[in-house]
Formats: structure tokens, sequence, C-alpha cells
């Protein structure tokens, strides 16, 4: 296991200031944009509700990603984790894959000794243990490796049924993909709250290995 100064870094002390830095604000970045579309989407008027929403999902899609890169820079660690991080975005199969591991898992203990973190992050393992959507994420990202996806808002197929947000893209090898969001209240909702969970999990997964890294008892 791998825990030195990685290439691109003058000292350990800068590498640490690194993963601070990813942590607070890289990794942060995608609840503190969902928090305020969800803040305003309610209020906003009825013609922006679909333009927010996939605003949400594009901000949940980019949460997911890091969570992923984390996940994979702490389970991996033939290279350091702050290198695996400087590198470019898991793509959808990473993100699968994290999926299929987290879906084999019965105990979360399981997920903090591959991920090789103390139980100061348990809470999150176990929140993460018991999350059922990362596949559909996974193809949400898909739809995103080739570019911005493209939005629209089908409207409702009966009486009393919400539209429906689409988002179409290309995976990485020019496939066509697309998911879908019904615009009520609790699916939108729903993708602020699957935001705010990677962005936490992978902030205590990120963290635990800081403190452990820096003697940092919390």
């Amino acid at each position: 296991m791998t825990n030195g100064s990685p290439e691109g870094f003058a000292s350990a002390d800068e590498e640490i200031a690194f993963l601070r830095s990813y942590e607070s604000v890289s990794l942060w970045k995608p609840q503190v944009v969902a928090d305020n579309v969800l803040t305003g989407i309610f209020l906003a008027d009825a013609t922006y509700r679909g333009a927010l929403a996939a605003l949400l999902l594009q901000e949940s899609v980019e949460a997911v990603r890091r969570l992923a890169a984390v996940w994979a820079a702490l389970g991996d660690r033939s290279e350091p984790p702050a290198r695996r991080l400087r590198g470019r975005l898991p793509g959808a199969e990473s993100v699968q894959r994290m999926a299929d591991t987290v879906g084999m898992t019965e105990d979360p203990r399981d997920l903090l000794a591959y991920l090789g973190v103390s139980e100061d992050a348990a809470e999150s393992a176990s929140e993460l243990a018991t999350f059922g959507g990362l596949s559909w994420f996974a193809q949400a990202v898909r739809c995103a490796e080739s570019g911005p996806p493209n939005v629209t808002v089908a409207p409702p197929e009966e009486p009393g049924a919400p539209p429906v947000l689409r988002w179409s893209g290309f995976d990485r090898d020019g496939v066509p993909v697309q998911v879908e969001v019904e615009l009520e209240d609790s699916q939108v909702i729903a993708l602020g709250d699957a935001t705010g969970d990677f962005v936490t999990w992978a902030r205590e997964f990120l963290a635990a290995y800081i403190d452990a890294r820096t003697g940092v008892g919390r």
C-alpha cells in the first residue's frame, strides 16, 4: 500500500493540503448547488422546473462520480489516493463497479475494510450499504460521457400525471442513452437527497483517510 507523496506534490504537507481542499470544496460543491436549486425550484415559475431539475440531475451525476473517485482512490492504493483524485473523474463503468461491490456486501464494516478507513466513517458505510439506486445513477453518468446531455420535458401521458424529464446523451462509445425523471415534488427532492448523500459519504470516507494520515482522531 503506497501512502507517500505522489508525483506533482512538493511535499507530504502539500499533498494533505490538496486532499483537504478536495474534501471541502470539490466534493462539497455539488451539494451546495443542489441545495440552492431545491431552495428555489418550488418557488420558481413552472416553466423553469424542467431546466432546474436537469441542473439538479447534473449535480447528482457529478456527486456520484466524485464518490466513485474517492472509492477507487481509497480502495486501490497501488498509487497514492491524491494522485488518483487529481485525474479525470470516473465514468459509468466505475460507478457500476462500485454499485456491484456495495450490492454484494452484507456487513457495512466490510466496506470500511475495503476502503481502508476507520470506524469514523461507519455511518456513511452503513447508509451506502442500504442505498439501492447506484445502478440508476451509473446509467445517468453514461448519458453524459460524451458531453452534456440533451434535456426535454415530455407532457403527462394521462390527466393528473406529472411531466417527465428526459436526459438524453451518448456513452463513451457513442451509444445513445437516456434516463427519465418524473417532475413531481417527491422525485425532485429525492434527486437532491441523493446528491447530499453522495457528497456526505465521499467527504466522510476521505476525511477518515486524511485523519489517519495526519494522526488526527475524531
